[in-house]
């Protein structure tokens, strides 16, 4: 049967001789591989993948387990050993199916070697079956993070990949530092570049870096691609899929902002397209509150201050414009 269309109801009992009932899984592309499904009972199920290079240090994941195992065929004397990646939690079987398609998804559609989709897959789905699903994010929350994976994406692939260590999604620092480039990510579905300023120093200039704010103006239709949080997470991470370590932290920092991919069919009805989108910098003469603003500090029992900062009209680059090598050089 083809992998894509498999099914809880796929998986076949091991039979009472001890022998097991395999179920071959067809891929599209390659057919060289014989990925095998079946179950041990009805509280296991079990998958077997070639194992190729028998000395790759196999991932963990919560919920399942991946170890290798001999196993010998019907007819022969020879141990063959392979991948054995087993799920005995009923609530884990339908992220299971969707990693078993995830594993070999890649490897019909990619030039990587098995090991190496199932390593980037588990790195993707580990952050999540750790811990029990939240609700999904707001609409606010979700156009935020669009916006912040829509500028990832065009860096990482106009730059470099490792680009993705400087996104500080889970230290609540301005959006984008490297090295002296601080880059602020401001989105919105309003018609004209009008964002909150959440601080009264979000802005000060340091004259050691150079500040921007990026905004992004998103509508509900348009021309030009189609922008949903799946779709961005995907395209990011076949841009990292040859570095595993930087698919981990992607998804690290996707957790950081209590995105899970778990949720992702509920994420897809959320479509933008982008409208308009400029990089401001941020220095001297640009229009903001800061401390070095005000003739007197201000007072002690004011902990927090936000103000709407009107930035239409005011000089910027367009997004794809930008010569981000330049940027971050």
């Amino acid at each position: 049967m083809k992998y894509s269309e498999l099914t809880a109801a796929d998986f076949t009992l091991v039979s009472s001789q001890g022998k097991i009932l395999l179920t071959l899984l067809e891929l599209e592309k390659k057919q060289d591989i014989k990925a095998s499904i079946y179950c041990e009972s009805d509280d296991t199920f079990c998958c077997l993948l070639p194992a190729q290079d028998c000395n790759i240090e196999l991932p963990e994941i919560n919920g399942l387990v991946i170890q290798y195992q001999d196993f010998k065929k019907v007819g022969s004397s020879v141990m063959e050993r392979y991948i054995l990646i087993k799920c005995n939690h009923k609530n884990y079987f339908d992220n299971f199916i969707q990693i078993l398609k995830e594993i070999l998804g890649q490897y019909d559609n990619t030039d990587l070697a098995l090991s190496d989709c199932l390593i980037l897959v588990i790195s993707k789905w580990r952050h999540f079956l750790s811990e029990p699903k939240q609700d999904i994010l707001s609409e606010d929350d979700i156009v935020g993070l669009i916006g912040e994976l829509l500028f990832l994406d065009i860096v990482l692939k106009e730059v470099k990949p490792s680009l993705i260590e400087y996104w500080t999604a889970d230290r609540g620092e301005e959006d984008f530092i490297y090295g002296k480039t601080v880059v602020e990510i401001k989105t919105t579905t309003k018609e004209k570049h009008a964002h909150y300023i959440n601080g009264i120093d979000q802005l000060l200039v340091d004259s050691r870096k150079n500040k921007f704010i990026l905004s992004q103006l998103l509508t509900l239709s348009g021309t030009g691609p189609e922008l949903t949080l799946p779709l961005l997470v995907n395209d990011i991470t076949s841009v990292l899929s040859i570095y595993p370590n930087l698919v981990d932290l992607f998804y690290e920092k996707l957790k950081a902002r209590k995105y899970d991919i778990r949720d992702n069919c509920y994420y897809e009805p959320f479509k933008y397209f982008i409208y308009r989108a400029g990089l401001f910098k941020v220095d001297d003469t640009f229009p903001k509150l800061t401390t070095n603003e005000l003739s007197q500090p201000l007072n002690s029992r004011i902990s927090k201050l936000s103000y709407l900062l009107d930035m239409e009209g005011l000089s910027n680059i367009d997004l794809f414009k930008i010569d981000f090598k330049k940027l971050f050089k």
